[in-house]
């Protein structure tokens, strides 16, 4: 099946798409510069203020450090860096993570049910902290393009009224919520409050951008769905699993190829992702914590270094539990044999790592079974993104499951953390899904 997103952009001006994927613990930023008769290339911001290493990362933490006076002094990996530590320390800054959950819906099952909310700076509200970190955002994107580009400054000003923001939020936020996107979106500076700027605010689902970068990634365009008859009228039910460190969002789609068409079928779910427990354990007072008392590397700050690198690499690289993993966190000086601490790593027994990964499994197939049930067609496809579909183990495990229903189960082939803003860019290049 010819790929949509890959004909020649047929407006009549050049534009600049930018999407915001503001979430509880990270954040990222993807553009596109429309040209008339050129193909669209969707790009992803991948060097920000503060970074270590000069490629950068395209994610950064949602993190912000306020002072006394309640204004923002270093936000993202900023806040990272051992003198903006020392500093924040040395003048009281006040540190906000997980701020997003103030802007959850209070429902049954949603994760701000189960947490407190983190306390906001003293004057300021959760619109006003949004408005600052996606006030940054755009700073970032600014600047990362006119560095990137050798005509990058001139045409960000030639552009500066053509720019379409795309907003992504969860799937069960509705009214109430959007409303203070809005809101934001003005205090941030990214529009005035004119309804010719607002109409370049674009909100969307998670789900519905997951599902453009799927379809732009030809998972639901492969030999499974293209080879299969259909009448008009028939559908093809598709779910997109995406599992993010804190939750687990389903959405459930209708599929038909003659002519494309994509419609919902079924209520969004959102759960609480119970890996979750595994990563505050390993926060606080956990398996990590627990099992280095009495060393010397059994501090909070080594134990949340610990904690980063079993995040960002341990857990995406384990694939066997008959097999030992490791956490490098020092150096080769770095022992503590009593404790399997040799040449600065720690020694993981892996089926305990393969422990980590239970009960979101368990999760996740719960929260299918939910949407499969509650579908109007039967479900056929399953496409796994977010943070955790980069981890072969736990693909291979729900692979396990999927296929012994006869349900085709695929992920795309890099940048699964990248699907929510590549995809949010996708939306404004082709609009897909059926109101």
């Amino acid at each position: 099946m010819l790929n949509r997103y890959e004909q020649p952009y047929s407006g009549p001006h050049q534009k600049l798409v930018l999407a915001f994927d503001v979430g509880i613990t990270h954040s990222s930023i993807s553009y596109c510069i429309l040209t008339p008769g050129e193909v669209p290339i969707i790009c992803s911001v991948a060097r920000y203020p503060g970074q270590e290493n000069i490629g950068g990362d395209s994610k950064i933490p949602s993190v912000l450090y306020y002072n006394t006076s309640g204004n923002a002094r270093a936000i993202g990996a900023e806040t990272q860096r051992t003198h903006v530590i020392e500093r924040a320390e040395a003048e009281g800054w006040m540190k906000l993570e997980f701020w997003k959950l103030h802007l959850q819906p209070e429902a049954a099952h949603s994760p701000a049910s189960y947490f407190s909310h983190p306390s906001l700076p003293r004057g300021k509200n959760v619109v006003e902290v949004l408005g600052d970190f996606m006030q940054y955002l755009l700073r970032c994107a600014r600047t990362y393009i006119e560095e990137s580009l050798p005509n990058g400054n001139r045409l960000l000003r030639l552009l500066e009224n053509r720019i379409e923001f795309v907003l992504t939020h969860p799937n069960v936020w509705e009214g109430p919520q959007q409303r203070k996107i809005w809101l934001a979106a003005v205090l941030s500076g990214l529009v005035s409050n004119t309804a010719e700027d607002m109409a370049r605010v674009h909100l969307l689902t998670e789900g519905e951008a997951n599902l453009h970068y799927c379809i732009y990634q030809s998972i639901l365009a492969s030999d499974t769905l293209s080879q299969t008859p259909m009448a008009a009228s028939d559908g093809q039910g598709i779910v997109i699993i995406d599992a993010g460190n804190w939750t687990i969002d389903l959405s459930a789609y209708s599929m038909t190829l003659s002519p494309l068409m994509i419609e919902k079928i079924a209520p969004a779910e959102c759960k609480l992702h119970d890996i979750l427990e595994s990563y505050l354990i390993l926060h606080s007072l956990g398996r990590l914590q627990e099992k280095l008392s009495g060393s010397r590397f059994g501090t909070p700050e080594i134990i949340q270094q610990m904690t980063d690198i079993f995040d960002r690499s341990t857990k995406l690289r384990f694939r066997n539990p008959e097999e030992s993993s490791y956490i490098k966190f020092g150096t080769i000086r770095d022992k503590d044999p009593q404790y399997d601490i040799r040449s600065g790593q720690l020694k993981l027994i892996g089926q305990d790592v393969a422990n980590f990964f239970e009960p979101s499994i368990a999760s996740i197939i719960e929260a299918f079974e939910t949407q499969r049930k509650n579908a109007s067609i039967p479900i056929t496809t399953v496409s796994f993104v977010g943070d955790f579909a980069a981890s072969d183990w736990m693909f291979t495990r729900l692979q396990e499951y999927f296929r012994s229903l006869g349900i085709a189960f695929s992920r795309p082939d890099s940048h699964c953390n990248k699907a929510v803003a590549h995809g949010a860019v996708l939306y404004c290049i082709d609009r897909l899904v059926a109101p």
